[in-house]
């Protein structure tokens, strides 16, 4: 089951990291994986929120529906997914207070038939890739 997960420090403070995290129509911003939603966009997120993110991983489009599993404001913002071929997701960005800014972690796994063999593997490369640059790209806002 291919896991990533990268850290950073951030400048801002927890509730300003989280102001950004849940603010759906900035995702294009920040996330490297993000191509784009379909349906109707959420102004916020929150447990039991659900919206549908179009995808790009591994150069290959994919849709994923989302579902917020876990949200506790500033701390972290849990969430499960659903794509094509069977794939599960996972993904959680958790903060906490470093000095006067944060700590940001995220943190993403995946599950499924698609991915067996060295399709997991790859998967974990990308994946790790875009976890970073996307981490790098948001603390870059965030001052």
């Amino acid at each position: 089951m291919p896991k990533v997960s990268v850290s950073a420090g951030a400048a801002a403070e927890p509730q300003k990291v989280w102001q950004l995290l849940v603010d759906l129509p900035r995702v294009a911003e920040w996330n490297t994986m993000h191509e784009g939603f379909a349906g109707e966009v959420p102004p916020t997120l929150d447990t039991g929120t659900t919206y549908r993110q179009k995808v790009k991983l591994m150069g290959m489009p994919a849709e994923m529906s989302w579902r917020v599993t876990g949200a506790a404001v500033g701390e972290r913002l849990e969430q499960s997914g659903d794509g094509p071929m069977g794939v599960k997701a996972k993904s959680r960005m958790a903060i906490e207070p470093s000095g006067s800014g944060s700590q940001i972690t995220y943190e993403m796994e995946f599950a499924g038939p698609a991915l067996a063999g060295p399709m997991a593997g790859m998967l974990e490369k990308q994946a790790g890739t875009a976890a970073q640059q996307s981490l790098a790209k948001l603390t870059a806002l965030l001052g």
